[in-house]
């Protein structure tokens, strides 16, 4: 799955890095400012053609620079460029390569909800509920034992 905010993150980022405008990129790729926006927005996508020339202009990999070799990003910079969306669904496909109980305090109150709702479902796996329940504040205590005596 393509994380296009991610992605997006991810050029506007390589594009500060290298001094660029948004209107210098976008005269080297023979397209308008307003095609990178949208790029940088998550609300576009670069041609193929384009994902190619950015790679060499920016010297990365395509797959650095559609975020699907994640390995040079730290955790800090994965919840950085991927938008909350991408993390809630690699969570839900269990395609989520970090702690999810150290970094527990990273979700908001929602999100934390309905991860541990998505926990006790099984829709979630190999989760220790005794380490997550330290991480835990009242209410999500409170929530998790209804769940647990609903689902006994």
């Amino acid at each position: 799955m393509l994380d296009n905010e991610g992605i997006g993150n991810n050029i506007k980022r390589l594009r500060i890095k290298n001094n660029l405008s948004q209107e210098e990129l976008a005269s080297k790729l023979y397209l308008s400012r307003q095609a990178i926006s949208l790029w940088e927005q998550g609300k576009g996508f670069p041609s193929i053609d384009n994902v190619v020339f950015l790679s060499k202009l920016f010297n990365i990999s395509i797959e650095k620079l559609l975020l699907l070799d994640e390995s040079f990003l730290s955790l800090d910079e994965y919840f950085i460029f991927h938008s909350r969306n991408y993390i809630i669904s690699s969570l839900l496909d269990n395609n989520y390569k970090y702690d999810l109980i150290s970094n527990f305090y990273r979700f908001n109150s929602e999100e934390r909800f309905l991860l541990i709702k998505s926990i006790i479902n099984k829709r979630i796996k190999n989760i220790d509920l005794n380490r997550l329940i330290d991480n835990l504040n009242q209410d999500e205590k409170v929530y998790l034992s209804r769940l647990n005596n609903t689902n006994r």
